[in-house]
């Protein structure tokens, strides 16, 4: 009888790691969401703020910076393989419930703008197919297209996350595809006395359009706007590692994912400065390397790039709902989120987060509709609130390490190495969060300050006898509080 009930023991164990995340489909996960279709775009984005020194040294630094940002997440992982739901736990565990509330929150509204970037992206790319239907990608037709893809993807991952993955996996193939084809034609293509041409772009050149861009301390911190952005979903295994069959493939994954993309990034935009000059590509239409590709191989290249940026797109959507889903549903179950958002349906999905994340998206999406820069805009604000989540993450492990009784023992990371690796990565966070820009960072606390009577209700929901905030807790809420009125001041003056 006992052997019995053993065997079905393991044999629903078995039927439950078959649902979940292996090694390929997490790799896809984190390459769908870095890159994206944005990636498309980059050669124009980086060619605006820098030339080819400018830029070759932007990777470098950023390169350098994520290295010890992801080693920092790996290193995580491994020590505490228990908290499954990555950044929210961390910062939970290392500051208190708000804290890991108010990372929670951060993540979740920061990525619900994210998607609705990719709303925009998408449809502005599709009025290539359909000339004047999609203009801008925020007109009446691409806010009705953007909200049917919206539901029909919500739709998908309501039905189980392998059904989901399945599809993430084809469109990140066909992304990667299409990016090999246009890096490998720009090689083809390069010309090192296009490439050497104003290299450090200081003076300008009027029949190449080159501008004077600056000093190049000034070009690389230009460019950290951009190379924040799109280095954003390296943790995108981290956050689904509740999903994945094991803690050694959520590793590898983020591991692999990161060197992928610096590669293809640092590929994507300096190849093509040996076909034109960086005033040239800055004063390309989106996306940029669809029109670098039709200089080589006619008008097949926009054709193929329009193709790729859809399908990119679709994929890292697809990525990005579903992992903006989980942050809520595990700040729900650690009691620091209203109890509702924690209900699951048959297929293991938390459905209520997941409908009201689209919920918030649709709304975000009706109100591009009345931005004039709605891509620039969505981005600014995505890139400047990625930055509190990842500090604070990066500072529970500084925590972690900082003293050896702190430090658990089952694991194979030194202290020290640890703690050297954490302070390096949050000097990086720091030093790319001030050069993205102050100015947006304190206007994005507005939306942090939005989030805490929701914590106030959820607190009142789990323990209504016990005080909301701790003394600690009340400062930093208050302090959120006087920033984000900084920030409406910002914004009105």
């Amino acid at each position: 009888m006992s052997q019995n009930k053993e065997d079905t023991n393991i044999n629903e164990k078995t039927k439950d790691n078959s649902k979940k995340l292996g090694l390929m489909a997490l790799t896809a996960v984190v390459l769908s969401a870095m890159v994206g279709g944005g990636i498309y775009d980059l050669p124009q984005n980086m060619a605006v703020h820098a030339g080819a020194i400018g830029q070759i040294c932007a990777w470098i630094i950023t390169g350098f910076i994520m290295w010890f940002i992801v080693k920092s997440f790996m290193i995580l992982t491994d020590v505490y393989p228990e908290y499954k739901t990555g950044l929210y736990q961390y910062v939970e565990k290392g500051f208190g419930g708000y804290a890991g509330f108010f990372t929670s929150w951060g993540y979740w509204i920061c990525e619900c703008f994210a998607n609705v970037t990719y709303s925009v992206l998408l449809m502005a790319t599709l009025d290539f197919f359909f000339p004047g239907k999609f203009t801008g990608g925020n007109n009446i037709w691409s806010i009705i297209g953007g909200s049917i893809i919206l539901w029909l993807m919500s739709f998908l991952i309501l039905n189980g996350i392998k059904a989901a993955s399945s599809v993430e996996i084809a469109g990140t193939v066909g992304m990667l595809i299409t990016t090999a084809i246009f890096i490998v034609i720009m090689a083809i293509s390069f010309n090192w006395g296009s490439f050497t041409t104003n290299m450090f772009a200081n003076h300008p050149i009027p029949h190449l359009n080159d501008k004077d861009l600056g000093s190049l301390q000034h070009q690389i911190s230009s460019t950290m706007m951009t190379t924040l952005w799109v280095f954003g979903g390296v943790e995108g295994a981290v956050v689904l590692s509740d999903k994945a069959k094991s803690q050694n493939e959520v590793k590898t994954a983020t591991h692999l994912g990161f060197i992928i993309c610096l590669i293809l990034y640092a590929l994507a935009t300096l190849l093509p400065l040996g076909l034109r000059s960086y005033g040239q590509i800055a004063s390309m239409r989106s996306p940029s390397s669809g029109i670098l590709l039709s200089l080589v191989i006619g008008p097949a290249g926009r054709v193929i790039i329009a193709i790729g940026v859809i399908v990119a797109i679709l994929a890292s959507w697809l990525t990005w709902t579903l992992m903006l889903s989980e942050m809520p549903y595990a700040a729900a179950k650690a009691k620091h989120f209203p109890k509702q958002f924690a209900r699951t349906n048959k297929n293991d999905i938390p459905y209520v987060s997941l409908i009201t994340s689209s919920i918030i998206m649709e709304i975000i999406i009706i109100l591009t509709h009345f931005s004039t820069e709605a891509f620039n805009t969505m981005l600014t604000i995505v890139g400047t609130m990625t930055v509190p989540p990842y500090l604070l993450s990066i500072l529970f492990l500084v925590k972690s390490s900082f003293k050896e009784e702190n430090w658990p023992g089952h694991h194979h990371y030194k202290r020290k190495y640890a703690l050297t690796i954490s302070l390096i990565a949050l000097v990086g966070i720091i030093y790319m969060g001030i050069s993205a820009g102050i100015k947006y960072t304190v206007i994005s606390f507005i939306i942090y300050a939005i989030g805490i009577p929701f914590y106030i209700y959820a607190r009142r929901q789990f323990a209504p006898n016990e005080k909301v905030f701790t003394k600690t807790e009340m400062g930093f809420a208050i302090a959120i509080i006087v920033v984000a009125v900084v920030g409406i001041f910002i914004l009105v003056v």
